[in-house]
């Protein structure tokens, strides 16, 4: 066995999620000189069940084994919907938690190459709605370039984690992995506890109450303390200001808000990157 071969492949899936939970079976499958061969696996995530398929080949031109992709399938069995279904490619440089979040629908940052080799990023999100040919579901891709700044995304809110760079930081990281973050945000005049994730098509961002029913943008903003013009006059010029660019951009995520966004699901996030 080419054990430099299986010290690279154990970090490849250690990098990937899989920690060390398929070493013995992957060094037993290297032993065996197959010329291709699949190592099952199955985790369980807020409550629901993924299971993978991750498949090796041996090169054409030596005994070395390339990790090439992983079929995952989620399901919930609380609904007994039908499976979510997609292969991964390591070329994407998707992890297994990234695989469900993917899986349920939300988007994920990653950095990529171009035809050119040059180094980009882009935000991945699959069309839940359709298959292509290869039964995967299309990835839409939100290249750097379309203009999505998360941090910006979410400054548009009364977020009190944005106060404090740390948590700001995890926020961020968290967020780009596509995972579903818990914050404290105001609403009516009221601190609460509320979820949210990156929406990079609509350059905003989804906000859910603590039981995971979606909170219209406008109910947040008109928590934000008003004042009247007579009031407005008796402020300072810097004041003023300030004020103007707030009432401003309340406008401008009141106007990007979506029409007859879905309610999501009830199911648990850690306050942490993962």
């Amino acid at each position: 066995m080419d054990k430099e071969n299986y010290e690279f492949l154990t970090e490849k899936l250690k990098y990937s999620g899989f920690e060390d939970q398929l070493n013995a079976a992957l060094k037993k499958e290297i032993q065996s000189g197959k010329e291709e061969f699949t190592l099952p696996h199955q985790i369980k995530l807020e409550g629901k069940q993924m299971d993978m398929d991750l498949s090796f080949k041996k090169s054409q031109i030596s005994d070395r084994y390339f990790f090439n992709k992983f079929e995952a399938k989620l399901q919930n069995p609380e609904t007994g919907q039908e499976p979510k279904t997609h292969t991964f490619y390591q070329n994407q440089g998707i992890t297994v938690k990234e695989a469900f979040n993917l899986l349920e629908g939300r988007a994920v940052e990653k950095s990529l190459l171009g035809a050119d080799k040059e180094p980009f990023k882009a935000w991945l999100q699959l069309d839940l709605s359709k298959k292509d040919e290869k039964n995967n579901f299309p990835i839409n891709q939100f290249h750097e370039k379309y203009g999505y700044d998360l941090k910006e995304a979410l400054q548009k809110f009364p977020i009190k984690e944005l106060q404090d760079e740390t948590k700001m930081d995890w926020m961020l990281k968290s967020l780009k992995k596509g995972n579903t973050y818990p914050v404290v945000m105001e609403r009516k005049g009221m601190e609460e506890i509320m979820f949210v994730e990156a929406n990079p098509k609509f350059k905003s961002i989804n906000v859910y109450d603590v039981n995971m029913n979606s909170v219209k943008n406008s109910e947040i903003l008109g928590a934000k303390q008003t004042v009247s013009p007579d009031q407005k006059e008796c402020l300072g010029t810097d004041k003023k200001k300030e004020l103007n660019k707030q009432e401003k951009t309340s406008k401008s995520v009141a106007s990007d808000e979506m029409p007859g966004q879905k309610a999501a699901r009830p199911r648990k996030s850690r306050g942490r990157a993962i």
